[in-house]
């Protein structure tokens, strides 16, 4: 057999696997890939590996929980929803420049990622925006990122870019 004549029965043979398999579905505002009864969101996926390529984290600093300042942001979501939201973890904390972004976890509450900005004063920081909840059937990272974008679009790039959800399930 010739090698265009086996390459084209290939390629049918690939598409009308795939077209037997794998379904593209309308979800929200988007569309997910749907193989085996599951979603994938394929685009998520391609833009969690895109950011993790090319973004810069040198002018973000990650600090540990028992900083001044992680610990100025534990209390200040603690007072957030009570009694429930007194009860946290932190996961990790970005700082760049006056901005921050904490991921946290709850022992009653779904976990959540709180963009910060130290607003007026020395020491006080204000809330910019809030993201709690499930991100299914999209990837947690790239769909994070774009809310809180949307949110705080003066929030500096590399900052958000940096932010790795780890709390909402699988990546």
């Amino acid at each position: 057999m010739k090698k265009h004549v086996a390459a084209t029965l290939l390629g049918l043979t690939v598409l009308g696997l795939a077209d037997v398999h794998l379904d593209l579905e309308s979800v929200d505002d988007g569309h997910v890939v749907r193989w085996q009864g599951r979603q994938h969101d394929v685009g998520g996926a391609l833009a969690e590996h895109t950011n993790a390529w090319w973004r810069n984290c040198s002018a973000v600093e990650r600090l540990h929980e028992s900083s001044d300042q992680a610990q100025q942001v534990l209390r200040l979501i603690a007072q957030h929803s009570p009694p429930d939201s007194t009860r946290l973890q932190l996961v990790h904390l970005l700082k760049q420049g006056e901005w921050l972004v904490a991921e946290l976890t709850f022992e009653k509450l779904s976990p959540a990622v709180v963009l910060l900005q130290s607003d007026g004063p020395p020491g006080t920081l204000a809330e910019r925006a809030i993201w709690s909840g499930s991100t299914e059937p999209w990837r947690s990272g790239p769909h994070i990122r774009a809310y809180l974008r949307s949110r705080a679009p003066q929030a500096p790039q590399a900052l958000l870019d940096c932010l790795d959800p780890v709390s909402f399930g699988p990546a």
